[in-house]
């Protein structure tokens, strides 16, 4: 118990571990107090324990000292059937005196619960126990305490992680428009060498989208807030099989090209689907202003030729041929909902550029889109 009120840590800030340490000091009272009222049963005759010896051994003594009282006893028996005999009293009334004797030393040996329970044991147990108690109700009202306040920062922590939520989709619509430029460039190439080959895993690999990006726990709940995460949570998980399907069947001769180029429209095709739910989610959520478009548009703005033009990558003969995105093409994608007339513009022939990009080499003489032939 001591122990227990020493180092049993008070001053937790964690609800679980203090109401822990309150469920330990009231055990212990309960522990304390019942050893406290225990009845001591022992006789005075009989040494019941020994410092020192085994529990056997404890035993033994025991017997011991049970057969000495036998002894004793009959002695006692002996001598008392003698007197009668002198007195003439007759024999078959000794068992009569005799259980009288035991009943008597049964009365005179029967534990007295104010006399014999009050040892110095039992006081100090009570003590222990009494100051167990008094530091419970103080540390219940301190755990009250705790719990408010553990309460009112996990409620902060949780308008903070919302915050960086949106910040995260932010950075997702910017991730998208990344694999946009990527999927149309391996498309562009696997054209170039008639679907001989196919390109290297490690592209599609970077095509999946971090799932752990996604934190529905920050909305939990709020329902009409975590619906609608949950549901682009579950769209952004079905990309990364379609991701993975599409590479199976790159790197597999067998599959028909016609299979392969509806892969690539698949592919495509998602990019802009997610890049609608990622925008109608954050609306949803935080409500359609004129500020989260802003910063949607800065998202993916940083990536508009950003990431290519700021390396020197090394231009090879026919990177700049292929078919180019149209801007009819861009227009029916979810991107018009951030960009319109001139401002689309400027996205396609950014787009068309980076593609370009991705078609050189980089400058330690790699390709920056590696092909594999079958």
């Amino acid at each position: 118990m001591l122990f227990g009120l020493i180092f049993v840590p008070l001053h937790q800030t964690n609800t679980k571990i203090v109401m822990k340490n309150y469920l330990f000091l009231i055990f212990t009272f309960v522990l304390f107090s019942n050893m406290s009222i225990a009845q001591n049963t022992d006789v005075p005759q009989i040494e019941t324990q020994v410092e020192g010896d085994t529990t056997t051994e404890a035993i033994l003594k025991q017997l011991i000292a049970i057969r000495n009282l036998q002894e004793e006893a009959k002695e006692d028996r002996q001598k008392i059937k003698a007197e009668m005999e002198n007195k003439g009293v007759e024999l078959e009334e000794v068992p009569k005196n005799e259980y009288g004797a035991i009943l008597q030393v049964e009365h005179n040996t029967r534990p007295h619960w104010c006399s014999d329970d009050w040892n110095l044991f039992g006081v100090l147990s009570f003590a222990v126990a009494l100051v167990a108690f008094i530091v419970s109700v103080f540390t219940f009202r301190y755990t009250k305490k705790t719990f408010i306040a553990q309460i009112k920062t996990e409620g902060n922590t949780k308008k903070l992680s919302q915050d960086a939520q949106r910040q995260l989709l932010n950075d997702l619509l910017r991730h998208l428009y990344r694999n946009y430029v990527i999927t149309y460039t391996m498309r562009t190439k696997m054209v170039d060498i008639g679907y001989k080959g196919y390109p290297s895993e490690e592209h599609f690999e970077k095509l999946k989208i971090p799932m752990e990006n996604i934190h529905l726990d920050a909305f939990f709940g709020e329902d009409e807030k975590f619906q609608p995460l949950h549901v682009l949570y579950l769209n952004l998980r079905n990309y990364n099989d379609e991701v993975e399907v599409a590479m199976k069947h790159m790197i597999n001769p067998a599959i028909d090209i016609a299979t392969k180029d509806e892969d690539f429209d698949t592919l495509e095709f998602k990019v802009s689907f997610l890049t609608g739910k990622i925008i109608d989610t954050i609306y949803k959520i935080w409500g359609k202003g004129e500020n989260y478009k802003d910063d949607m548009r800065k998202a993916i703005n940083f990536s508009l030729s950003g990431e290519t033009n700021a390396t020197n990558n090394i231009d090879v003969p026919d990177s700049g041929k292929f078919k180019a995105l149209t801007l009819d093409t861009l227009e029916k994608t979810n991107y018009s909902k951030l960009f319109s007339g001139d401002e689309l513009k400027k996205v396609v022939e950014a787009f068309n550029n980076d593609v370009h990009e991705e078609r050189k080499r980089n400058e330690r003489g790699s390709w920056k889109v590696r092909m594999i032939v079958y």
